[in-house]
C-alpha cells in the first residue's frame, strides 16, 4: 500500500471540491472500492467534512489525531474514488457518441429482449454501486450500459458494478438472473423473478430469518444460518422489501393483471412464485406481495387442488408435504 503525503492530500482535496461524490458517505465509497470500511460512523462522515483542512489541520482532528493508518485510509478512499469520478465529467457530452458505438451490453439487452428502460432501482445492486450510478443520474439499464462503455477502458472497476458489466457483456444468462428478473432459456423480464429479487439484496441470514418467521421449512444448514428476527426488525425488513415489490408490480402492470386473473381462477400465488427457485425468497415474496395483489395470505398459500402434480406445488406444498 502506498504511503500518502501532504502533496497527495492537497491534490485529492482540490479535485474533490468539484466532485459529484463530495457529499457521499465515506462508508459507501469504501464499500464500492471493495476495501476496508471507513471506521468513523455518522451521517456527516463525508469527503466534504475533511477536504477544507490542510494536511497539518487534518492530522489534528479528533477522528484522525494519532491514527496514521486512518489518514492514509482517507486519502486512499478519495484518490481511488477519483478514478471513477474523473472520467464522468464529459459523460453527458459523449452520450450520443457512445450510443453510436458498438456496445456489447446493448447488444445483449436487445438479443435477450431486456428493455433498456428497465429501472435500475429494480436491479439487485449494492448500495455502493447505486451511489456511483445515482451520482451520474443513471436510472435505467440502458444508461448503465452507456456508463459502463465510458468507464470500462478508463478505470479499474470493482464489486457488483464490474460483475454486472461482465455478465451483460458476455451474455451470461445465469449471471444476469442474479441481477435482473431474467429467466434462463427465455427472453424478456418476468414479474415472478422481480418479486423474488425484492429480498435478494438482504443479507442471506436475514432472508432466512424472515422466511423462518413465515413458517418456511429450512434445511438444518439454513436454520443454523437464519438470523433471529424480532417483530420490530421484521417490520423494518418487510418495509424495505415491500418498496421493491410495489415498484415491480407497478412496472409489470400487464403481468400483474394476468396474475390476478389467474388467482381469481384458483391458481395460488405460491405456485406462481416457484420459478424463483429459492424457498426462502418465495416465502418472503408470497407473504408481502399477497395483500398488494388484493388476496389474503391464506389464499396466497393455498394448497394445490386434488390431482395436481405435487412437484409443481411450489414453496407451500414443499412446506406441508407429508413424508
Amino acid at each position: 500500500m502506498p504511503t500518502y503525503t501532504a502533496k497527495d492530500w492537497d491534490e485529492v482535496r482540490k479535485k474533490f471540491r468539484s466532485s459529484l461524490m463530495v457529499d457521499t458517505n465515506l462508508t459507501s465509497l469504501a464499500q464500492n472500492l471493495e476495501g476496508a470500511d471507513w471506521p468513523v460512523k455518522g451521517d456527516d462522515e463525508k469527503p466534504s467534512k475533511y477536504i477544507e483542512f490542510t494536511w497539518e489541520e487534518l492530522l489534528m482532528l479528533p477522528e484522525i489525531a494519532g491514527k496514521e493508518d486512518r489518514v492514509q485510509h482517507l486519502v486512499g478512499i478519495l484518490k481511488e474514488t477519483l478514478s471513477f469520478d474523473d472520467p464522468f465529467g464529459d459523460m453527458v457530452a459523449q452520450v450520443e457518441e457512445t450510443a453510436s458505438k458498438e456496445n456489447p451490453i446493448l447488444k445483449t439487452l436487445n438479443r435477450l429482449n431486456i428493455p433498456e428502460a428497465y429501472p435500475l432501482k429494480l436491479v439487485n445492486l449494492s448500495e455502493g454501486t447505486r451511489v456511483v450510478c445515482a451520482s451520474e443520474g443513471v436510472k435505467t439499464v440502458g444508461e448503465f450500459a452507456n456508463l459502463g462503455q465510458q468507464m470500462s477502458t478508463k478505470v479499474v472497476l470493482g464489486g457488483d458494478f464490474r460483475t454486472l458489466l461482465n455478465v451483460l457483456t458476455h451474455g451470461d444468462e445465469e449471471g444476469i438472473s442474479q441481477f435482473l428478473p431474467y429467466r434462463k432459456g427465455t427472453t424478456g423480464l418476468h414479474l415472478a423473478e422481480a418479486l423474488g429479487l425484492a429480498s435478494a439484496g438482504l443479507p442471506r441470514n436475514e432472508q432466512l430469518g424472515l422466511a423462518k418467521n413465515y413458517g418456511a421449512k429450512l434445511t438444518p444448514a439454513e436454520a443454523a444460518q437464519a438470523k433471529p428476527i424480532s417483530g420490530e426488525q421484521a417490520t423494518k425488513l418487510e418495509s424495505t422489501v415491500r418498496l421493491g415489490i410495489q415498484a415491480a408490480l407497478e412496472w409489470f402492470k400487464d403481468e400483474k393483471a394476468a396474475l390476478q386473473k389467474k388467482m381469481g381462477e384458483g391458481v395460488s400465488l405460491e405456485r406462481y412464485l416457484v420459478v424463483i427457485g429459492d424457498p426462502a425468497r418465495e416465502a418472503i415474496a408470497a407473504k408481502i406481495a399477497a395483500p398488494l395483489l388484493g388476496v389474503t395470505s391464506a389464499r396466497a398459500a393455498a394448497a394445490p387442488s386434488a390431482g395436481e402434480d405435487d412437484k409443481k406445488g411450489g414453496f407451500f406444498s414443499r412446506l406441508f408435504k407429508k413424508g
